[in-house]
């Protein structure tokens, strides 16, 4: 189950997830609030906190993520989660891999407040080159 979570900050677009992602999920809860975060916010930033991770499975809803239309308009995902979740992180490194351009950050449980930090930390602009 997914449902979105408050987090202080209209840029950064929240998800409380428990188990697994469904059709319902994917389509009913979380592409209508990243649609409505991206109507107001040049750049997006989502917040995942996983209470218990029942696994993943290969082209599934989070491979869809990856194809949604507004996907370029989102810099950071913070992932935050337990020790099962971190346990099928040393399994299937790559979950998050395919995101390009995204920078994506892994926390512990515990460190919510860390990852929103993160998540509203402005991007660093390099200056430019003679």
């Amino acid at each position: 189950m997914l449902e979105g979570m408050a987090t202080g900050a209209g840029d950064v677009v929240g998800f409380r997830f428990d188990g697994e992602m469904t059709a319902d999920d994917y389509a009913g809860t979380l592409i209508p609030a990243l649609r409505d975060a991206q109507s107001s916010h040049p750049v997006l930033r989502i917040l995942f906190v996983i209470v218990d991770f029942h696994g993943w499975r290969p082209h599934g809803y989070w491979e869809r993520l990856k194809d949604w239309p507004g996907i370029g308009k989102v810099d950071r995902i913070a992932i935050v989660g337990g020790e099962k979740w971190e346990e099928w992180m040393n399994l299937l490194p790559g979950l998050f891999v395919g995101f390009t351009g995204i920078d994506v950050r892994y926390f512990t449980e515990g460190h919510l407040d860390a990852a929103i930090d993160w998540l509203r930390q402005p991007i660093a602009i390099e200056p430019e080159r003679a």
